[in-house]
């Protein structure tokens, strides 16, 4: 039986994988410029709407001096995983057409959404810190947990929404069901408070949430008096590498299916 190559099948991967990314900018974010810069400035201006609302209400933060920093920092985190999430569990469905060529599979459209969310991810957060920093100049910031914290939270998300493309396919009612439920997560995640502020035995029910962990790494990097000793790092890790194992094996166990129409 026939073996193809090692450097040929990586080869025609990447070319497929390049392919699908170029496909994902022109549809979601158009030919021109003005689309992607629109998509880089849409969370940005999000965030900035959102801080001016909440520090109005609350002038001292929980960390520091500054509450837009404070939120911001809350926000992006949680804002890596969500948006993560969500363009990865519409991957499959958003490239149906592709599908009826053998060569591309579905797990093709996730690694291209991964690698184009990462990316824009990366630019967004330049924008948002760099900005900021003109505002709030910050004391010293710590490059790796931030970074550490992004490869999670990415990782996070791209295998909830892995998982999320079988389970959405299968069933709508579950579609309706998890939107619902993934609304609060905004607000139990950590973005307005520190996990060390909320009495027993909620905070322990809370730390459950691997984006309180997330946010809580995250975080360090920006407030270098800040230990979140409460961060449990096995469990946000081996959770995030489970989540994307167990998303990527669902995808290929139910490859034919999704491959059907809804």
């Amino acid at each position: 039986m026939y073996s193809e190559p090692l450097h040929k099948s990586l080869k025609r991967q990447f070319a497929i994988t390049f392919a699908l990314i170029v496909r994902e900018m022109t549809t979601r974010y158009g030919n021109k410029i003005g689309g992607y810069m629109w998509a880089v400035l849409d969370p940005v201006l999000t965030i900035a709407i959102l801080t001016t609302v909440f520090s109005a209400v609350a002038h001292v933060p929980p960390l520091g001096r500054s509450f837009a920093l404070f939120f911001a920092t809350g926000y992006a985190a949680f804002y890596m995983y969500r948006s993560t999430s969500d363009q990865v569990s519409s991957a499959v469905e958003a490239n149906r057409a592709l599908l009826n060529y053998p060569v591309v599979m579905p797990y093709d459209t996730i690694i291209s959404r991964v690698i184009l969310q990462i990316i824009t991810l990366f630019v967004v957060n330049m924008l948002l810190f760099g900005s900021l920093y003109f505002m709030v100049p910050f004391e010293k910031i710590d490059l790796a947990p931030i970074f550490f914290a992004s490869i999670i939270a990415i990782t996070l998300g791209a295998g909830v929404g892995a998982a999320n493309i079988v389970w959405f396919h299968l069933s709508s009612t579950y579609q309706q069901v998890w939107g619902i439920i993934n609304r609060p997560a905004f607000i139990v995640s950590g973005v307005f408070f520190i996990p060390e502020t909320v009495p027993q035995p909620f905070q322990s029910i809370l730390l459950w949430n691997p984006l309180v962990h997330v946010i809580g790494i995250f975080r360090t990097g920006f407030y270098p008096t800040y230990r979140a000793e409460f961060v449990n790092l096995p469990y946000v890790l081996g959770l995030s590498i489970f989540s994307l194992a167990f998303g990527m094996f669902l995808v290929w166990l139910f490859d034919a299916k999704l491959r059907e129409p809804k």
